[in-house]
């Protein structure tokens, strides 16, 4: 009897390697199956639902997923990333290609925004449209604790998704005007992020998202 598997083939108790091409072939020929725009070739790629880097992945050698090794961000839907692949056709490297996240380090479309004009113009943006007070939503600025640093982000408890600068979330949703703690979840509907009310459809907090007790109400 006669199995086969992923570089090797199996022939009773004997194992026998398939040739470096062969290997190669059949690993880019699952990732093409997985993700089609995919063909196992370094360059940009976008996300979808097949990506195997999808939210966070497992580098060639790590016992755990993570996210992108230079920002920290994970990979969201539709995220254009840069992949790299070693001579057998393996995936070795993820990183975002984004004009807001240019970690791969390669040319992106266009320059690198300002943050400053950025951070500006969604002032702007707020002032001019604010949320409903009972919501208690912040934007989030570059200097915002709530963003954490490359080796450390902050995500959201529902989408499970690193909050990204300038989007907008309810920050210690128990007490969001004391905003005791860094727990937060978005709510960000013009970008698709109405995780606030997915969670909480009426728009008010029960129990704390940290320590689940019921919390008390005037």
């Amino acid at each position: 009897m006669t199995a086969h598997k992923a570089g090797g083939r199996v022939e009773g108790d004997e194992v026998t390697s398939a040739s470096p091409e062969v290997a190669s072939a059949f690993d880019r020929g699952q990732q093409r199956g997985e993700n089609p725009q995919v063909a196992g070739a370094d360059g940009p790629a976008s996300t979808t639902l097949d990506s195997r880097w999808l939210g966070t992945w497992r580098r060639p050698g790590s016992r755990r997923r993570e996210p992108c090794r230079v920002c920290g961000h994970t990979f969201r839907l539709d995220d254009t990333v840069y992949l790299h692949h070693s001579a057998d056709g393996k995936l070795t490297d993820v990183t975002h290609h984004l004009r807001n996240l240019p970690c791969s380090g390669r040319s992106t479309p266009s320059e690198m925004p300002d943050p400053r004009a950025q951070a500006a113009f969604f002032r702007g943006v707020d002032a001019s449209d604010p949320s409903p007070e009972t919501l208690h939503t912040v934007r989030l600025m570059p200097d915002d604790r709530a963003l954490g640093h490359p080796r450390q982000r902050n995500a959201c408890f529902v989408c499970r998704h690193t909050f990204r600068l300038f989007e907008t979330v309810v920050v210690c949703p128990c007490s969001p005007a004391e905003r005791d703690c860094l727990k937060a979840v978005h709510q960000d509907p013009a970008r698709g992020l109405g995780c606030f009310e997915q969670w909480r459809s009426d728009l008010t907090v029960t129990q704390c998202p940290m320590n689940f007790r019921t919390l008390t109400r005037s």
